[in-house]
């Protein structure tokens, strides 16, 4: 895209403060909110790893108050975040730290929600309408894991109760703190599923119908940064290096779609998730190598550029070389997980219904379309 070919209109989230340590500075942070007692949400691979009796001993050394939630499980559900609210409220709680992935940064974001706006959590879907953003606590997000995004994105992914159905809410980070040394415990899988999350978020963004300057330059170095490292990672966890990377790679991705969006991969990815149980990361890698060749027919500039970041000669071996980390990385084939074609085509219409930006792709789809669409993607991760 050259330069003033349209107006554009890009944010910056929150501050991030980036370092292998960054994490001893909490409580200096958390004073800058002039907060004296905080709420740390974390579950339960967080709490095995170490790092929230690390967090917890840091603010307390420096003064800070803490209550805990420990209980945070995979896709919150916005029930869970009601419930959450009777704990925030009983505490006094005045700002929210979220310490782990993607599913803790957005209880904690709708948990500092919970303290400037009681009520369900519910009144504020997007698939309702794109109503102004609750009134919101302070919150810092901590992630433990490359990929989501979600501490410099302004929303939280929520599961509607027992429906099957994941919604959006507007909610944001007032400051982030991002630590590769804290990514070092994730495993292999998750690892893997992250990034390769990371991955999707980037190249959905690059293809989108909103991208712009600033968008690409991020989205394009995140791609380059995951295809580069993310192998070594799931390989070696401890290689701080290239967990310096993707935790870099995951920041600039969220980043990129904060400003322009995600399209018609993360809308399937959604719906595959919510409906069949699978985890986000997993689901939303699933569309990748058809957004490429997706690109490659309606952008083929844009599919050049990504096949160069990938250090791949074109668009095809690129596809085919995230196809092969897909399964490095141990994404299940839809025939593993006993998912027909037709049972994929059959969550489109939910797919389109309960993702605002379904429809931010380089050209429009209908339902068929899209259906066509989640034929090509079984069809090719089964291959």
């Amino acid at each position: 895209m050259a330069m003033g070919s349209k107006f554009s209109e890009y944010t910056l989230t929150s501050p991030v403060y980036f370092g292998v340590g960054a994490v001893a500075d909490i409580a200096e942070k958390v004073k800058r909110f002039g907060a004296e007692k905080v709420l740390l949400v974390f579950d339960a691979g967080v709490k095995a790893s170490g790092a929230a009796e690390r967090v917890i001993a840091y603010l307390e050394a420096g003064g800070i108050g803490v209550s805990t939630f420990d209980d945070v499980k995979p896709d919150p559900t916005d029930t869970s975040i009601d419930a959450l609210g009777a704990i925030v409220a009983r505490d006094g709680i005045e700002l929210v730290i979220g310490l782990g992935g993607g599913s803790v940064l957005d209880t904690a974001k709708m948990a500092g929600i919970t303290v400037k706006t009681p009520g369900p959590m519910n009144q504020h879907f997007l698939s309702k309408g794109f109503n102004p953003p609750p009134a919101i606590a302070p919150v810092i997000l901590i992630p433990t894991t490359s990929g989501s995004g979600s501490e410099v994105s302004c929303v939280a992914v929520v599961s509607h109760g027992d429906e099957h159905i994941k919604d959006a809410i507007f909610a944001t980070a007032a400051y982030v703190i991002l630590d590769p040394e804290l990514t070092v415990t994730a495993p292999p899988h998750v690892t893997g599923f992250s990034g390769l999350d990371a991955m999707a978020h980037a190249l959905e963004s690059y293809t989108s119908a909103s991208a712009d300057p600033f968008s690409m330059m991020a989205s394009i170095e995140a791609i380059r940064l995951v295809a580069e490292n993310l192998k070594t990672a799931v390989d070696t966890g401890t290689d701080l290096e290239a967990r310096s990377n993707l935790a870099f790679a995951s920041n600039l991705a969220g980043i990129a779609f904060n400003n322009t969006g995600l399209h018609f991969g993360h809308a399937f990815g959604h719906e595959l998730g919510g409906f069949f149980g699978l985890p986000h990361g997993m689901a939303s890698s699933y569309a990748i190598p058809v957004v490429i060749r997706f690109a490659a027919k309606h952008a083929p500039e844009r599919a050049a550029a990504i096949a160069q970041a990938i250090g791949a000669p074109d668009a095809d071996a690129a596809a085919q070389k995230m196809l092969d980390l897909m399964h490095y990385c141990g994404v299940k084939r839809f025939s593993e997980l006993g998912i027909s074609v037709e049972q994929a085509q059959g969550i489109a219409q939910g797919a389109i219904d309960h993702n605002v930006f379904f429809h931010n792709t380089l050209v429009p789809l209908d339902l068929d379309d899209f259906k066509a669409l989640i034929a090509e993607i079984v069809e090719t991760y089964e291959a």
